[in-house]
């Protein structure tokens, strides 16, 4: 089925909206908060058609880039995408792609779904740690109980959860 040009920058403004809002419910437990936005990069990855994912997230990097307070905490500008977190806000675009090119070749049942989150959140982690590695010089180890560790519980929770919502969600478009 084809979208209208409306449907399509409704959808987009849509999944931005909630990019920005997930972003702010924030947990400041170390230096890489949790925040429900790698679920809306989730649901947004796994709903759309890759274009659109694409626009949603790109845009969602620009904004924050040009000074607007979307990213986690209100926190903006270049410094972030460059700073320790930027691994992780980057490895949305990675995010999207695994979790749409899943699909592709594996189609669309929960299992896919669940699989190509799980994939897509993995890696979105590990861009993240190698991110904050070098970013701040410190050694594997660290890194990873600093940056990896801790949330991939939380992360493997909120793939479940996507499919849940990406199945709703589907079942009612």
């Amino acid at each position: 089925m084809t979208l209208s040009v409306a449907r399509k920058v409704s959808l987009v403004g849509m999944c931005l909206a909630l990019l920005m809002v997930s972003a702010q419910v924030s947990l400041p437990i170390s230096l890489v908060p949790v925040t429900l936005q790698t679920l809306a990069v989730g649901v947004i990855g796994t709903t759309l058609a890759w274009r659109l994912s694409r626009l949603v997230i790109g845009s969602y990097l620009m904004l924050g880039m040009l000074g607007l307070p979307v990213f986690a905490n209100y926190a903006s500008g270049a410094a972030v995408l460059v700073g320790p977190t930027g691994g992780y806000l980057i490895g949305f675009i990675a995010y999207v792609a695994i979790v749409h090119y899943s699909q592709q070749l594996f189609g669309q049942s929960n299992r896919v779904l669940l699989g190509g989150n799980v994939l897509a959140s993995i890696i979105q982690l590990g861009f993240g740690t190698l991110w904050l590695i070098w970013s701040l010089k410190l050694s594997v180890v660290t890194g990873l109980m600093t940056g990896f560790v801790p949330y991939f519980p939380i992360e493997m929770i909120k793939s479940c959860l996507v499919v849940m919502i990406a199945s709703r969600v589907q079942s009612i478009s």
